[in-house]
């Protein structure tokens, strides 16, 4: 076999260099970033100032000048809840009634959805959510009848509750009430 003349190992380390360049930036991309986002927003100083680990959050409703959420809908009113499932189960309840659409979504640490339950799948039955760990699955036999146990990816998360106002000051007397029933609570 033939050694490589200067020029070819030259062309050998730039694509060598190319490649690791392209790994890393593969990792920082797909991998990293969407942890950091999320651990902002769970742990930044929008959570701080709202007290949302382990209890919900009720943010003000969205307006034209609102820009904490990129393009935020002022169409949706949102409630939040960082929870920590290390020590112990979570409990979600919430129970809406709403004629219209509203949801609750559960996203992992790495911003992964994991559950979804809204007004077509609840129907006008509240919601209550049991959230365990992977390994914390002994927690599932203390579940009350009715629960509904949710097994979490990671250990921390974020729940983003959305209810649609068509126009909030007229749809205020039944939309902050439907959006408050929402509860997180430590087990």
């Amino acid at each position: 076999m033939k050694p490589l003349t200067t020029h070819q190992r030259l062309w050998f380390y730039r694509a060598l260099t190319l490649l690791a360049t392209v790994v890393i930036v593969h990792v920082l991309a797909i991998w990293a970033t969407p942890r950091l986002i999320m651990r902002v927003l769970m742990h930044g100083p929008m959570a701080q100032a709202m007290h949302m680990q382990n209890q919900a959050a009720f943010p003000p409703p969205v307006k034209a000048s609102s820009r904490s959420v990129v393009l935020p809908s002022p169409d949706l009113l949102y409630s939040v809840c960082v929870f920590d499932i290390s020590r112990g189960p979570v409990r979600v309840t919430a129970a809406p009634q709403l004629p219209g659409y509203w949801s609750i979504a559960l996203y992992a640490a790495n911003s992964d959805n994991f559950f979804v339950v809204n007004d077509r799948t609840a129907g006008t039955k509240p919601v209550d959510l049991w959230l365990v760990s992977e390994r914390g699955s002994d927690a599932a036999q203390r579940v009350p009848p009715g629960s509904q146990v949710v097994v979490a990816p990671s250990t921390t998360g974020f729940l983003l509750m959305r209810v649609l106002t068509g126009n909030y000051e007229t749809e205020k007397a039944l939309v902050e009430p439907a959006r408050r029933t929402l509860s997180c609570t430590p087990i």
